[in-house]
């Protein structure tokens, strides 16, 4: 059978600006260097002399045959005073490491097909997926190279396949559709503990569109319970953890997003949620009304780019709670810039999301960390996940 490339818009029109961007990759990063790689680097004349100082070997396999010490300053010692890279200046780019030649790329695979797409961790990346115009057109070209197929069960297919519709029905706002994707995923979970077919995402599906297009998932969101006191710790628990785990928490990118927190905080530098939830409403909203598919831009990405809710342990629901927890850190985050700068240019809704995701997308302890914290809050359940995105009113 023919395989297929999928490629969204976003992909397509991505190229690195190099020097120009703001939050540069070759700066505070770990790279890891293949063998190939290595050798050809260590071979070239104008090279070895920096990289025998700089590059060291590790020998775990041959994708990850050694890595590069960056200065005391944070600084790949082969980024150049014009925030260009001297291998590719003087090698190409064929003499690049897999890890810088192919980020922020990433190719999955699904059935017998390929998956290309972008980290948010890049600025650019961000700006293209968030903002850029044809993003969401998608290609499919056949393609000749060999790829390795991954068997997807029918109820991965069907819950991925659903929920993009759900987020595409227009009879209901992004944190509805949530509410309407969790109970669709509660089904997977059924399916997957082998207490129903799957043949119940497709009864449950129907049942979900007819309740939006009825108006009874925005009464079943507003019925939900508010806790702000709830919000309030897990926003912080997260939020330290990024501060922990950030590799550029020391940088002046990071500096803006925590000094628009503490900018929140009273005489005793105790936050309130319900000022951030009041930021939202009053600030954010109104600011974002210009880019009002914000939210759900930024979902049709993650679904995608996740393979939603497909998880390495088959665990639907926790990759509904991830999902959850990712927006409603990104809408706090959003509510503290909005109220720093008494509004939200495209700059602040970028180094919102591109900060935070440098943690979710990179750092391999943050889903330990962040399944500690919701379990020992009592996070279960879909409405109980899905009150964490309530604000007062909504």
């Amino acid at each position: 059978m023919a395989s297929n490339i999928i490629r969204p818009g976003y992909v397509g029109k991505f190229s690195c600006i190099g020097p120009d961007c703001e939050d540069s990759c070759c700066i505070d990063w770990s790279v890891h260097v293949d063998k190939q790689s290595y050798l050809k680097i260590m071979a070239h004349p104008q090279l070895k002399s920096l990289a025998e100082d700089s590059m060291q070997p590790i020998n775990v396999k041959d994708e990850d045959w050694a890595i590069i010490r960056f200065s005391e300053q944070g600084r790949c010692p082969f980024l150049q005073q014009d925030k260009l890279c001297k291998i590719h200046a003087v090698a190409g780019e064929e003499a690049l490491s897999e890890t810088c030649r192919s980020y922020p790329r990433i190719f999955r695979v699904r059935g017998d097909d390929g998956f290309e797409s972008l980290s948010l961790s890049c600025p650019e990346a961000a700006r293209l997926i968030l903002f850029g115009e044809d993003a969401f057109i998608f290609e499919r070209n056949e393609t000749e190279k060999p790829i390795q197929p991954r068997s997807v069960p029918l109820w991965a297919e069907k819950a991925y396949d659903y929920s993009i519709d759900l987020l595409l029905d227009e009879h209901s706002d992004w944190q509805q559709t949530l509410l309407a994707i969790g109970l669709l995923v509660n089904c997977a979970d059924k399916v997957t503990k082998q207490q129903a077919l799957p043949e119940l995402l497709d009864d449950t599906y129907t049942q979900l569109s007819h309740m939006a297009a009825e108006g009874e998932l925005r009464q079943a969101f507003q019925s939900l319970p508010y806790l702000p006191e709830h919000q309030l710790h897990i926003f912080l628990s997260v939020h330290s953890m990024c501060c922990d785990e950030h590799p550029r928490r020391y940088r002046p990118r990071f500096g803006e997003l925590n000094d628009a927190i503490l900018a929140m905080s009273d005489g005793k530098e105790a936050l309130n949620m319900e000022k951030i939830n009041s930021a939202w409403n009053d600030i954010a909203v109104p600011a974002l009304r210009a880019n009002e598919d914000l939210f759900s831009r930024y979902l049709l990405y993650y679904i995608y780019h996740l393979q939603f809710p497909m998880t390495a342990d088959n665990s639907p629901l926790s990759a509904f709670n991830f999902l959850v927890l990712d927006c409603f850190m990104l809408r706090s985050y959003l509510a503290v810039m909005a109220a720093r700068h008494n509004g939200l240019s495209e700059r602040d809704i970028v180094l919102c999301f591109q900060v935070y995701h440098v943690v979710r997308q990179h750092k391999p302890n943050f889903h330990k960390s962040v399944r500690s914290i919701m379990e020992q809050s009592a996070l279960t359940g879909v409405e109980a996940v899905v009150s964490l995105l309530k604000v007062s009113g909504s």
